[in-house]
């Protein structure tokens, strides 16, 4: 019996061993697959950043081109407009790019400056949105106390509602270089609150729709005047880039200055973000 019990424990002392170097045989395997897996996975991330990047820059010089071409006016009919694209799709991946006007939307900011024009202005769009009017006064109030604000949602710690910044954020934000609002791409609520008069605004609007911009000629002839901080071009820009290659995924967020002065004109990134990378389906 004594010797039966030691044969036995030998046995599962192999059996251990052997169980144990199959354990050490399949790590080693699938840890070599996942190293393999890792280092794919970070090759893709970085082709995908490459991508967005390249797509970047493809919009920086649309932006410069027109600077140069065509610095007298800024709309949606120009090429710079027409670079955003659904999808594009090469042979190492496929990205999408989303252009927004950031001079589209009035700033909240020219509130800071103690004038009653912005205030007056704000109030209308207010009025537009079905908000309380009032609101415009205690901003100004704020601003004038506090400066300048980087984003609009800044506001509610100060007891605005976030109520009423949702509904006049598609057309008031906070920009971070000052910034006039552009009547070529300015949306049709925030014409009416500019112009304080709704017949002129839907001349100019239909103007604009027929001809795809307008000029001070325009306002001439529909008897308006250039409000206070509008004009005709843009120099402020969101780009948004979002990126696949392989199993990689990532987006990409910039803002896009151009600066055209005597001394010289550029086009460069103001502000850069990438969100996380994360796996993603292959492209088909």
């Amino acid at each position: 019996m004594t010797r039966d019990r030691e044969a036995g424990i030998v046995l599962v002392n192999v059996l251990v061993i052997l169980a144990l170097t199959a354990s050490i045989v399949a790590l080693m395997f699938g840890s070599r697959d996942t190293a393999r897996e890792r280092v794919s996975a970070m090759s893709d991330g970085a082709l995908a950043e490459a991508l967005a990047l390249g797509a970047e820059a493809s919009v920086i010089a649309a932006l410069r081109r027109d600077l140069i071409t065509a610095p007298e006016a800024d709309h949606f009919g120009e090429p710079w407009a027409r670079i955003a694209q659904e999808e594009t799709r090469l042979a190492t991946g496929r990205f999408s790019v989303v252009i927004r006007d950031q001079q589209r939307k009035y700033d909240i900011n020219w509130l800071a400056g103690g004038r009653l024009g912005p205030v007056t202005t704000l109030a209308r769009l207010l009025e537009e949105l079905d908000q309380p009017p009032e609101l415009a006064a205690q901003i100004a109030a704020i601003l004038t106390r506090v400066g300048r604000v980087p984003a609009l949602e800044n506001l509610t710690a100060f007891g605005i509602p976030a109520t009423a910044l949702e509904e006049i954020a598609p057309y008031v934000t906070a920009l971070p270089v000052e910034g006039e609002v552009n009547l070529n791409t300015a949306e049709a609520p925030l014409m009416r609150a500019m112009f304080g008069n709704r017949a002129i605004a839907a001349r100019l609007i239909a103007v604009r729709a027929r001809e795809g911009h307008i000029t001070r000629e325009t306002l001439t002839g529909a008897g308006a005047v250039r409000p206070d901080h509008s004009g005709f071009t843009s120099n402020l820009y969101a780009v948004e880039v979002f990126a696949e290659a392989g199993v990689a995924a990532v987006r990409l967020e910039s803002t896009i200055l151009r600066v055209a002065e005597l001394s010289g004109q550029s086009v460069g990134v103001l502000s850069r973000r990438f969100m996380d990378v994360y796996p993603a389906a292959a492209p088909e």
